[in-house]
C-alpha cells in the first residue's frame, strides 16, 4: 500500500532493458556456513549514496579490504555474483567447485565456480565469511551498459539482513537494524511473499482486451523497465495486437528478445497502475529457463523509483511512499538507438543497435557509429541518463545528431525526429 491520504494516483510508465535474475541449479551455497550482514561499530542504521544510472542502483563494495568495487543491487539474485573474473586474482579469492547457472537469455547454461570466505563491506555493513558464484567472463559488460566500471551483483544476502530504504530522489540508502526499526506513520505495509530468496507481490493485471489476470511478481530493483509479464505462465496473458517486437536486454545466457506493448492495468494493495509499458520476452528466452514457473513476471526499477521504497524482508512487507518522481512523464524510448558507453571519465557513445524502421533507421544511422553531439552539447559532458532521457523525451521532436562512422573521416549531422512507437 502507498502512503498517501485520500488521493488516487495513476502512473504512465516507460520502458528501460536489462533483465538480471539469476537462477541456479544447485543447492550448494545453501550448505555454506555464511553470516548476515550486520551494522558495524553498534550502530542502529546508517545511510550510503548510491549512482542511479539506467535505471540501476549501483553500490560501492568493499572484497577483503580492498575496493571499492561498484556492484548492482538486485532483489532478483538470490546470491552475490561477481560479472568481472578480473577480481578473481586481485583478491586472492577462495574458490571452490563449478557448478551450473541456468541464466535468462537465448544461449546455453553457464559454468561458474563457487567463492567463499570473502569479507564484504557495503557502507557501514559488514560480512565477514560471505559465499558467491564469479563467471568465467564478464558477459553481461555491464559496465559498457552503465557508463562505469560494474563488478558484480548483490542481493537477497543484502536485503534479508536489514530494512532497506531507498530514497530515489536523493539517491541513498538507509539501512535499519531490523530490530531497532519503525514503521513510517501513516503507512500501512504491503505484504510480500518470501520464497526462494526473492521477493513477490500478488497483482491483478487487466490486459488490453480486458482480460482479468491475477499475477504473482518479483519485487526486482536488477530490472530497469516498469513490468514484464510471460505469456507462456498463463493463457490469459496475451500479448496485445499493438506491440513492438525488441531487444528486451541481455541475461547470462544471452540476449532477451520479446515485444513491448501495453496492459491496461495493474493493481497491488492500493497502488494502481494504468496503461502500463511491459515487456513481454519470449518464452525460450525467460520462461523455459525459469526453475519453478510459478511467478508470471516482475516489477521494476522504472516502477519502483515513482516512490521512496522501504524494504522489510524479516517481516515480509514493504512500505511506498510517492515521491518528487511520481508524477513525471513515462515513455519508451522514440529513437530505436541502442547505445552503449565507455568508462564514466571519458564518456563516448557507440550505436550498438539499429531498430529496423525506425526513426534512427530512417535517419541512417548505423551499427558502430559514434554519437558525438545531441543539439550541438558533446555528449563526452552528458550522462548515460540524460542521453536516454533525451531519446525519449518528446514524440515528433526533431535531435540534431552528430556521429562519426567507423573507417571514415570527419563528421556528419542527421535529423533524428522522434516517435512515439508504444
Amino acid at each position: 500500500m502507498i502512503c498517501y491520504d485520500n488521493i488516487s494516483f495513476k502512473l504512465p510508465n516507460f520502458y528501460r532493458k536489462l533483465l538480471l535474475s539469476v537462477f541456479l541449479l544447485f543447492s550448494g551455497l545453501n550448505a555454506f556456513s555464511q553470516y548476515q550482514f550486520q551494522i558495524k561499530e553498534n550502530k542502529s542504521q546508517f545511510t550510503m549514496p548510491f549512482e542511479f544510472n539506467r535505471n540501476l542502483i549501483i553500490l560501492p563494495v568493499y572484497i577483503n579490504d580492498k575496493g571499492p568495487f561498484n556492484f548492482i543491487l538486485d532483489s532478483g539474485v538470490s546470491i552475490v555474483l561477481i560479472t568481472n573474473p578480473s577480481l578473481k586474482d586481485s583478491l586472492n579469492l577462495q574458490l571452490g567447485r563449478q557448478v551450473t547457472i541456468k541464466g535468462l537469455g537465448e544461449g546455453d547454461d553457464l559454468i561458474a565456480q563457487i567463492v567463499t570466505g570473502m569479507n564484504m563491506s557495503i557502507g557501514k555493513a559488514e560480512c565477514p565469511i560471505m559465499a558467491g558464484a564469479i563467471l568465467p567472463k564478464d558477459i553481461l559488460d555491464l559496465t559498457s551498459y552503465v557508463g562505469m566500471p560494474v563488478f558484480g551483483i548483490i542481493g537477497y544476502d543484502f536485503f534479508s539482513s536489514f530494512v532497506v530504504k531507498i530514497n530515489y530522489v536523493n539517491q541513498v540508502i538507509t539501512v535499519f537494524n531490523s530490530d531497532e526499526f519503525k514503521p513510517p506513520r501513516k503507512c500501512k505495509p504491503i505484504p510480500l511473499l518470501i520464497e526462494n530468496q526473492r521477493a513477490y507481490v500478488f497483482a491483478d493485471v487487466i490486459m488490453k482486451d480486458n482480460t482479468s489476470v491475477k499475477t504473482k511478481l518479483i519485487i526486482d530493483t536488477g530490472a530497469g523497465h516498469p513490468v514484464s509479464l510471460e505469456p507462456s505462465t498463463n493463457p490469459a496473458i496475451k500479448v496485445p495486437d499493438s506491440t513492438l517486437s525488441a531487444f528486451l536486454g541481455r541475461g547470462l545466457s544471452g540476449p532477451i528478445d520479446g515485444h513491448i506493448g501495453r496492459i491496461k492495468h495493474l493493481a497491488f494493495s492500493d497502488i494502481e497502475v494504468n496503461n502500463v509499458i511491459t515487456s513481454f520476452p519470449n518464452h525460450n528466452d525467460v520462461t523455459a529457463k525459469v526453475l519453478a514457473n510459478n511467478r508470471n513476471g516482475n516489477i521494476g526499477n522504472d516502477l519502483l523509483k515513482r516512490f521512496t521504497v522501504i524494504f522489510d524482508y524479516q517481516r515480509s512487507q514493504m512500505f511506498l511512499k510517492p515521491n518528487a518522481y511520481f508524477n513525471l512523464p513515462f515513455e519508451h524510448d522514440m529513437s530505436g538507438l541502442e547505445l552503449i558507453t565507455s568508462s564514466k571519465d571519458s564518456r563516448r557513445y557507440f550505436v550498438s543497435l539499429v531498430q529496423p524502421g525506425s526513426p534512427a533507421d530512417q535517419a541512417g544511422l548505423q551499427k558502430d557509429d559514434e554519437i558525438i553531439s545531441i543539439n550541438l552539447r558533446p555528449v563526452s559532458e552528458m550522462p548515460v541518463s540524460e542521453v536516454d532521457n533525451l531519446l525519449r523525451s518528446k514524440d515528433n521532436r526533431g535531435l540534431l545528431i552528430q556521429f562519426h562512422r567507423k573507417n571514415t573521416t570527419g563528421s556528419n549531422y542527421v535529423v533524428l525526429t522522434l516517435k512515439r512507437r508504444v
